[in-house]
């Protein structure tokens, strides 16, 4: 007569399978799926707030960048993350993977983010929250696979004292050899550097390249994704003119394997 207790844990174990093959064959967690089929999962996904899907139209192209670089399975920091938006699609992105939102005590109590910050640890089970200023962002257990850094790099020259080649050196000390960073942030015009972090809320590329080559990275990729040729890089990029229009850099860096 087989025992209830063996039945009873066979049952918990085909319940957990089963959970995990259903986790495996959604829309986003595919590997094989193509991008735009995960990008649609992860944006139907209803437990996203409402305020958030209304951004979806202006940000689609930095999230299918974003995706394109993400699999199912990474551990990923969301530096600068706010009240959530990319914390919400790496999420679902990652699948079985986590994610570590990032925001400083600062902009926590400055934005009274904490309530939307609950909301989403409590949406998502592999979202941790994590408080820590740029410059001391905590070692993982595990190096991340991949750091994103959505339109806040600019932010963090605000910072007092930062220094951003150290800043960059601490992330390539986060992450896993072969681990990446992904970056977008609004272009300056030439020649303007980073002195229009505080004002337009702009850097300039050429700044962001340089920072990141001292800092050891190797850059993998230089993208036309958010490109916006109309965007005269004059305008603060909360203008209503240009807000959600800005012209972007989209790149890609690497922590050498070696």
């Amino acid at each position: 007569m087989v025992s209830k207790r063996i039945v009873a844990f066979v049952t918990v174990l085909s319940l957990a399978g089963l959970s995990s093959l259903a986790v495996a064959q959604t829309p986003e967690c595919a590997v094989s799926a193509p991008l735009d089929t995960r990008v649609e999962a992860v944006l139907a996904k209803a437990d996203r707030p409402a305020k958030q899907r209304d951004n979806d139209a202006h940000r689609l192209s930095e999230t299918r960048f974003v995706l394109s670089h993400v699999k199912p399975g990474d551990h990923v920091l969301d530096i600068g993350a706010g009240g959530g938006y990319a914390s919400y699609i790496l999420s679902a992105a990652v699948c079985t993977g986590t994610v570590d939102s990032q925001n400083p005590q600062s902009w926590v109590d400055g934005y009274k983010m904490e309530p939307a910050r609950q909301a989403l640890a409590a949406a998502r089970p592999n979202v941790h929250l994590v408080t820590a200023e740029f410059a001391r962002i905590p070692a993982p257990a595990q190096p991340y696979d991949v750091i994103f850094i959505g339109t806040v790099y600019h932010d963090t020259y605000n910072e007092t004292g930062h220094d951003a080649v150290a800043f960059d050196k601490s992330l390539l000390a986060l992450l896993k050899p072969g681990g990446i960073v992904i970056l977008t942030d609004h272009k300056t015009a030439p020649g303007i550097g980073a002195t229009a972090t505080n004002t337009l809320h702009r850097i300039e590329d050429t700044r962001v390249l340089a920072d990141f080559k001292a800092a050891g990275f190797e850059q993998v990729e230089n993208s036309n994704a958010l490109a916006n040729p109309a965007d005269d890089h004059l305008k603060n990029v909360f203008d209503p003119s240009i807000r959600g229009q800005t012209d972007r850099m989209a790149l890609i860096f690497r922590r050498p394997l070696k």
